[in-house]
Parts: structure tokens; sequence; C-alpha cells
């Protein structure tokens, strides 16, 4: 069925495990930040962050080092934390997973479809993170985990942006991401969900969330645009 030229189909992207992979650049820059901005000597930064929003991943690694929860102390610390992000992404590196550029080349030729950013990163990182691999360019705005401890919350308050944006026009959410959370959160504002298991996740334990599609990876492009259509 063709779409009519008012109806937008937005895609919502998770960044790391879904496009990208660093090698460990957030525990890293997290522990130098609790180093240098509360003097930890010894900072315990072991949690796992896939899933996670950093409004709560921050919160949780100062209850953590022993640095009390505050307005002032979370704000020193997210300041640190992406004042060092450039370096460690630098220095680190890390790469863009399979199929990636090709299927963002694809999916931008499509008439009244956006392509948008919801991750849990902070917007400043998850912006560091995209202008390092070249990934800026393809995505129209991005919603970043910095205002809600869960990411269901962080998926309402995007469905709200697209609803600013865009209003009666669209026709289809579709999320997009590589662990049980980004699919649950998905299932939370009723958008279809692409679940792919380039992150921590097994194919199985994605599949057990329901996810709309399933996908080991996106090296596929043709199937994975006849999965999507």
């Amino acid at each position: 069925m063709t779409q009519a030229k008012s109806d937008v189909r937005v895609f919502l992207f998770d960044i790391d495990g879904t496009l990208l992979t660093t090698k460990g650049v957030g525990s890293g820059a997290i522990t130098q930040a609790l180093r240098h901005e509360f003097g930890v000597s010894q900072p315990d930064c072991n949690l796992s962050f896939s899933g996670r929003t950093d409004c709560g991943l921050l919160t949780e690694i100062l209850q953590r080092n022993g640095v009390e929860v505050t307005d002032e102390h979370c704000r020193r610390l997210r300041d640190r934390y992406v004042s060092l992000m450039g370096g460690h992404l630098a220095r680190q590196g890390g790469v863009v997973l399979p199929g990636i550029r090709a299927l963002l080349t694809r999916l931008a030729r499509r008439e009244a479809l956006v392509l948008a950013i919801m991750t849990g990163n902070l917007p400043e990182t998850a912006t560091q993170k995209l202008v390092h691999f070249d990934l800026r360019q393809w995505f129209a705005w991005i919603s970043g985990g910095n205002l809600h401890p869960e990411r269901d919350d962080l998926a309402r308050r995007t469905a709200e942006i697209i609803a600013r944006r865009y209003g009666d026009s669209v026709t289809e959410v579709v999320v997009v991401g590589d662990t049980p959370a980004d699919i649950r959160c998905g299932h939370a504002i009723g958008a279809k969900t692409i679940a792919v298991a380039t992150g921590e996740f097994s194919l199985e334990t994605l599949a057990a969330e329901n996810p709309t599609e399933t996908f080991a990876n996106f090296s596929q492009t043709d199937e994975v645009l006849a999965a999507l259509e």
C-alpha cells in the first residue's frame, strides 16, 4: 500500500550495540571523571550499561563510589564525563556495526521516512559518538537519556517529541535496538520493534520480548528492508 504524501514513518535507532560498538569508552570516561572530579582513587564502574539511561547510571555510579547523590554532584559528574568522552573516543575507538551504513543510506532514500536517535546516552555524548563514527548526518534529531532513569519514560518523552514535530501525519513509529529494554520501551509507546543481536543479548533473549522482527545483524540489507516494508 502506497503512503500518502502527508504520511510520516519515524524510525528511532539506539546507538551502542545497535549502530556501533566502542571499546569501553563510556566506562573509561566515567572512571576518569570520578577520579578527577571527586578524588575517587579506585572507582567502581562494574555494572552493565546496556539498555540503561545515563540519568540512572550516573546516579547509581555516584552511590557505588560513596559520593552523595545531589543535583550538584550529578551535574559535576555529567559535565566532566562529557568533557572526557572525545579524548576516550579518539584513543580507544570502536567500529560501526555490519550493514549499518548501507541500511541508513537506503532508508534515507525513502520518502516520508524520518530517521532519529533514541538512546540512553546523554545527548552530548550521543552526538560525540555519531560524529566520531561519521553517522550524525543520517539522523534528524536526538532524544537522549538525560532526564529519565527508566527507559520506558525516555520512550514516552520521545513519543511526545514526535507528536509535536509531526502531529497526525505519523502513521508508524519503529524502535530499533539491541537490548530487551529497547523492545520493552517500544511496546510502552505502541511502536513496532526491531531487535538486532549485535550487542550483549542473544537472538533467543531478544525474541522472548516479542519484537516485530529480529535479526542477527543488519548485513543483509535487502532482507532487512523487505522486513521493514
